[in-house]
């Protein structure tokens, strides 16, 4: 999985919402050209901020707890706007439980610049 230093040229929601997809691109002056997609599957949900200029550093996979303890208000605010995420009711505790008993796990994306990022799927290659 390439993507330290890596350009987020865009990135896609397919599948329903099922399947989002990172295409990065790493292109400095005096280096060869290097293209790489990320995809993560059965996803649940996904949050991406601030994606213009953005270079990605850190792709970490961290427990489901602890985004949760980091996200989880916003998640509860989210789904009591807009509705839509699987799951999840009003109790972050029941949502953790079944997250972490249907096997999905949450990564960090990080930048240099900005953007700030999760995704909470079942995997990703």
């Amino acid at each position: 999985m390439n993507y330290h230093d890596y350009h987020l040229r865009s990135y896609s929601v397919s599948d329903f919402g099922n399947t989002i997809t990172l295409d990065l691109v790493c292109d400095y002056p005096n280096s060869p050209k290097d293209e790489s997609k990320i995809e993560f599957t059965d996803v649940v949900a996904y949050h991406f901020i601030h994606t213009g200029g953005t270079i990605i550093t850190e792709i970490d996979e961290i427990p489901v707890i602890e985004l949760l303890e980091k996200v989880g208000d916003s998640l509860l605010e989210w789904s009591h706007q807009h509705g839509g995420l699987k799951f999840l009711n009003k109790d972050l505790s029941a949502y953790k439980t079944k997250l972490e008993g249907e096997g999905y796990k949450s990564w960090s994306i990080e930048s240099v610049i900005g953007f700030e990022g999760f995704v909470i799927a079942k995997k990703v290659e």
